[in-house]
């Protein structure tokens, strides 16, 4: 009998023993703590017994399950079977018609079951008791589901932004981050249903994009059967920094899981955990290409990699200035050339913060760390002086660093025709100013519909915290630290005394409404429109963050950079 057969076998008698004990008032009683830790309820037990009693049937094997733990039923166990016999027991006894039995097999082979993991798994397969689907995959061969007699392969959804995605959370004991990522509205919709073996199947045929547990709370039987489902539709599982998960196959197994498409999870990564821990895979450089002393660096950068045997790609400039112009006899040297920013694991960047505005660009929607090497004027956003790089190179290839995360600030020009443009995440600030010297703008500004007031001024700065200490602070603007979850509405020379700068939350929506004259609209410096009366801009938090390697203390930057009093303590 092949492994399929065994675990539809027992899915189904499961299903059969459980079914009339729906809504059982004493299928609730808690009998005893379960091998897991957990309570153990009547109907799981009862449902725990059927499989025991399938499984002595069919084969000998030793079975991991929540309630009894480790046993070994039959002789000269061929097989080892992964069981949750109702996960989502809580549905199962209200009567919420997502629960399911979820069970994973592979076979032995005079293998200890100890040097075995969940990735040893050849089998799985998960039945929603209340609805008789089932999914089921065999390592190597797919996953599919069986639903009405009709069996059909399935696939993870090809969704690519968080805005589009829908994503299950894990019940239980969410964290801050979890929440705040909820309250932040990150994504279309959030769906917690109680089931992760179900949930696990939901993302593997595309009807959750993904499936979320950040904290160390996840058991082996919990994710077993759905695990090698996911698997085989394409999925990508790993833990919430992004190591593939490699439990063993241990009732005490826990850990944090994230699972998506593979065009989804490293988001998903770099909002709960930190991917970066990983060895970096190839490093990006972005460089003036206008400066003879950041050009040197770059070739000293370029001979460190090479002697650590890491791969790296050049931004086009700094391509052209040291490829194209000293080494034209340099074979496959367009290898060398940055074409797929998504290959890059980590960028480096020198030069000032012109140049680290342009980097954030370069590497918009993608959550590739940013090392700032200061060759500029000011370098505000320079991390690391040019001492220190090659040591964070060193800590980055040894996994021994930090990452940093700042928030951007996105949106959208609405004409009064009603035709829109899309404008470019700023890392630093928006800034509307007037087209014509000399001559002040009116506009209204609106939160969260709320209207705050209407400004006559030379213009208006929408400044990030990361933005804080640039021309928002040059404009009277307050020094934000980079972490605060908020923006910063600056007017630039009112007309009236009193019209101040105002701290909003990060969640707000900020419009802005131009009443009389033509205007500009610059983000992080660039020209990206022109506004006539009646237009609007439309700002929120961006769905993307801009990351940094730390380096420098905040306030050890604003007392080098004379902002804040640098005198003896």
């Amino acid at each position: 009998m092949d492994m399929i057969t065994i675990a539809m076998n027992i899915a189904k008698n499961i299903e059969k023993g459980v079914k009339p004990l729906i809504g059982w008032e004493k299928g609730t009683e808690i009998v005893k703590i379960g091998a897991d830790g957990t309570p153990t309820k009547r109907i799981d037990l009862i449902a725990e017994d059927i499989a025991i009693n399938s499984i002595e049937k069919q084969c000998s094997a030793i079975l991991i399950s929540e309630e009894i733990g480790h046993k070994q039923i039959g002789d000269n166990p061929k097989y080892v079977i992964v069981l949750d016999p109702i996960d989502g027991t809580y549905n199962a006894l209200n009567d919420i018609p997502i629960y399911s039995v979820s069970i994973a097999i592979c076979k032995l082979n005079d293998r200890n079951i100890d040097e075995l993991t969940i990735n040893d798994l050849e089998v799985g397969v998960v039945r929603n008791i209340s609805t008789g689907e089932v999914y089921f995959a065999k390592k190597g061969s797919g996953a599919f589901v069986f639903k009405n007699n009709i069996q059909k392969r399935i696939y993870t959804s090809k969704i690519t932004n968080l805005s589009d995605a829908s994503v299950g959370v894990f019940a239980y004991g969410l964290t801050t981050n979890t929440l705040d990522f909820i309250k932040d509205r990150r994504v279309k919709r959030i769906r917690i249903f109680g089931s992760a073996a179900l949930e696990l199947c939901f993302v593997a045929r595309g009807s959750l994009d993904a499936f979320i547990n950040v904290n160390e709370t996840t058991r082996l039987c919990d994710i077993a059967g759905g695990f090698v489902v996911l698997k085989e539709a394409g999925g990508i599982i790993s833990d919430r920094d992004g190591r593939i998960i490699n439990m063993p196959l241990n009732i005490n197994a826990k850990n944090s899981f994230i699972c998506s498409n593979d065009k989804l999870h490293k988001k998903f990564v770099s909002i709960f955990g930190n991917k970066w821990k990983l060895k970096p895979t190839k490093f990006g450089i972005v460089s003036r290409a206008d400066k003879k002393e950041a050009i040197e660096l770059v070739y000293e950068i370029i001979n460190y990699l090479d002697s650590k045997n890491i791969d790296y790609e050049l931004e086009q400039d700094i391509y052209n200035k040291i490829y194209n112009t000293n080494n034209n006899n340099i074979e496959n040297k367009d290898k060398y050339l940055m074409k797929d920013v998504s290959e890059i694991s980590h960028m480096i960047s020198i030069g000032g913060d012109g140049t680290v505005l342009r980097t954030s660009r370069i590497v918009e929607g993608n959550e590739i760390p940013i090392i700032t090497v200061n060759k500029g004027t000011v370098g505000f956003l320079a991390e690391f002086d040019v001492e220190g790089i090659f040591d964070i190179i060193e800590d980055i290839i040894n996994g021994d660093y930090e990452i940093e995360k700042r928030t951007k600030c996105s949106g959208h020009i609405k004409y009064k025709d009603n035709n829109q443009k899309t404008l470019p995440s700023a890392l630093n600030e928006l800034v509307i100013t007037t087209k014509s010297p000399a001559k002040m703008i009116q506009f209204e500004v609106y939160v969260n519909g709320n209207f705050v007031e209407e400004i006559r001024a030379d213009g208006l700065i929408i400044s990030t915290p990361t933005g804080s200490t640039a021309y928002s602070l040059s404009a009277g603007g307050p020094i934000v630290e980079p972490q605060v979850d908020g923006f910063v509405i600056v007017p630039i020379c009112p007309f009236k005394l009193f019209s101040r700068p105002i701290v909003v939350n990060g969640s707000s929506e900020i419009k802005i409404k131009i009443i009389k004259k033509e205007t500009l609209v610059a983000v992080d410096g660039t020209i990206e429109g022109e506004l006539k009366k009646g237009d609007e801009i439309i700002l929120r938090k961006s769905d993307s963050y801009t990351y940094f390697v730390k380096g420098r203390n905040f306030y050890e930057t604003l007392r080098k950079l004379s902002v804040i009093d640098g005198g003896a303590r």
